[in-house]
């Protein structure tokens, strides 16, 4: 059994079941055993390897869309667009 498991374990048996959205943070994102702190997942050596790592064209892409709807819809002002976590 792996520290992690150790301790969701000890967290069910003293609070009882826990929600699938707090297991799966726990998994990811716990401080010393989530897999997100101990590994670095993304690229060639990693899980997973994200659009703009392969290709400047995904990002121009998604740029000629929201541009096409930014003017389907009357073009407002002031717009924002905001990009959240692009890649690495």
């Amino acid at each position: 059994m792996n520290p992690l498991e150790q301790e969701i374990r000890a967290l069910i048996e003293s609070e009882g079941p826990i929600p699938l959205s707090r297991y799966m943070a726990l998994c990811l994102g716990h401080p010393r055993y989530g897999y997100y702190m101990t590994r670095d997942p993304l690229g060639t050596a990693g899980d997973f390897v994200t659009a703009p790592e392969m290709s400047q064209m995904f990002g121009e892409l998604i740029g000629i869309w929201c541009a096409d709807v930014w003017r389907r819809m009357g073009e407002p002002h002031p717009v924002h667009l905001a990009e959240l976590g692009p890649g690495r």
